[in-house]
């Protein structure tokens, strides 16, 4: 029979192995308030140094707080100290979060707990198990407690806890200056937080949690702009889904239709996010127990012109951590088949009354059919406009070749170009004649043969079944090559 042998695990080397799971300073900062929010906590402070002197970050909360044993067993890689009864809002996952986030920002992390009146605190310091090799951890006597840095935190609160980051050498590395980097860090945190945890930060109950970076406190932001009078609130969506001990749960999804941006005041503007990136926040917005954990993805869904005002609200319990593949950072997620098949449900829901909505944002009065410019009515301020139309079979030439990031620049040049039309200087010159008109026809001849054959070439790869000629009839239906009869005639036949 086999024999069974202890292999303990290299604490130096799995340590700074575990530096590198790519934690940024933002998700770091987050996994720590992941477990005040757990503790219960209404209030968390995060503290950076106001000078060079003092290089040191403090995560701090009101919460529950630990004693010693609870505190030594939170320090323990591979953490159980909640066992089986882990709480429906319980926000952690391995175990891990504290020890994995805070290490990957420093070389020291120590943690002070208060509870039944007790303060009890500990380290791990890398350069210690560096030198000893092994899983050694400084545990502090109260005497020693008084002197650690933002101790007194925990003196206005009955319970609570204090996460503080000393020796940032990645930032030194980095940076060059760690107190300039935690500047930068810190200008860069409040928008996050903002976003991650939105849903907290808005309570309307005594749940509701307060944020504060040294004395700034967070405002939520709003990815729905639910209050807004211009929303389209679609109908809830409740999913059951088994999970891996095969009890039902329920995974719900609400679609949102956002205003368009003339709509928008500057501070709903600023509540949304911002419009710099705003199309690469399309799509779906996981949530783990109301935690914002992945947004701005449609999970390989194509998104496009029509799509871009419609977010999904998406909450999923922790008890299906394990079916969706979290990871330990609590970044990603891979979503179910599923969940997949039954969340493309509301998806299809939404982008039919996003469509809806542009449709009615003007007439197109074009007679043509898929023309390039579409000459759009606006009913209420009784003018027209010109817009390229992203749908036009000639963007096909692009749109199958490009990433969604490189198409939503390519529409914002669009929108820009559209937005700098000379319509003034064009009439100028078109009533005095001095509009070019004149083309080699020949050569356009050319010109149009050439893209309605790689358009064709398109098609095919990406509908096989289809037939050729109602890949070129599909094709000459649309601008420019509408005009161009005798070109497709001889398509047909060269491509039979």
């Amino acid at each position: 029979m086999p024999e069974s042998k202890k292999n303990t695990p290299s604490a130096n080397i799995l340590m700074n192995s575990m530096r590198s799971m790519g934690y940024s300073f933002n998700s770091a900062v987050a996994d720590i308030i992941d477990n005040s929010i757990s503790a219960h906590a209404s209030r968390i402070d995060i503290l950076f140094p106001k000078d060079p002197s003092e290089l040191c970050v403090a995560i701090c909360d009101n919460g529950c707080g630990m004693d010693r044993k609870e505190l030594n067993d939170a320090m323990k890689y591979g953490s159980d100290l909640k066992g089986d009864d882990r709480a429906n809002d319980d926000l952690g996952r391995y175990g891990l979060g504290m020890k994995s986030a805070s290490l990957s920002q420093c070389r020291k992390m120590t943690v002070m707990s208060k509870k039944n009146g007790v303060i009890s605190a500990c380290s791990w310091d890398l350069d210690l198990v560096e030198e000893k090799k092994d899983w050694f951890m400084i545990e502090y006597i109260s005497d020693e407690i008084k002197d650690l840095r933002h101790n007194d935190y925990l003196i206005g609160w009955e319970s609570g806890t204090v996460v503080l980051w000393e020796n940032f050498d990645f930032l030194q590395k980095n940076e060059g200056d760690v107190y300039l980097g935690l500047s930068k860090a810190e200008d860069a945190l409040s928008r996050y937080l903002e976003l991650i945890f939105h849903r907290y930060l808005s309570r309307e109950d005594n749940k509701r949690i307060e944020i504060r970076i040294n004395n700034y406190k967070l405002t939520p932001l709003d990815p729905f702009l639910e209050k807004h009078k211009k929303t389209n609130v679609r109908r809830k969506i409740y999913i059951p889904i088994m999970d891996s001990n095969n009890v039902e749960r329920t995974v719900t999804a609400q679609p949102f239709i956002l205003p368009f941006q003339k709509d928008m005041s500057k501070e709903d503007k600023k509540l949304v996010g911002g419009m710099d990136d705003y199309r690469t926040k399309q799509g779906f917005y996981i949530y783990r127990n109301e935690r914002l954990i992945i947004w701005g993805t449609w999970f390989g869904r194509h998104k496009d012109e029509l799509t871009k005002h419609a977010r999904i609200k998406v909450d999923i319990p922790n008890t299906l951590d394990d079916i969706w593949a979290l990871d330990i950072k609590k970044q990603t997620a891979t979503i179910p088949s599923s969940i997949k098949r039954q969340l493309t449900k509301a998806v299809d829901e939404a982008m039919d009354i996003a469509i809806k909505v542009l449709t009615y944002r003007g007439t197109v009065t074009n007679k043509s059919s898929d023309p390039i410019w579409n000459r759009v009515e606006d009913e209420h301020a009784e003018s027209f406009r010109y817009e390229i139309n992203r749908e036009s079979k000639i963007f096909d030439l692009i749109k199958n070749e490009v990433d969604d990031s490189t198409w939503n620049s390519i529409d914002m040049v669009l929108e820009e170009i559209e937005k700098a039309i000379p319509y003034q200087q064009i009439y100028i010159d078109k009533t005095q004649n001095k509009i070019e008109e004149s083309v080699d026809e020949k050569e356009r001849t050319e010109e149009i043969r050439t893209k309605a054959q790689m358009l064709i070439n398109i098609a095919k790869q990406v509908n096989p079944s289809k037939s050729a000629e109602d890949i070129i009839n599909d094709i000459f239906g649309s601008e420019p090559f509408n005009k161009f009869d005798d070109i497709k005639d001889c398509l047909i036949k060269e491509n039979k």
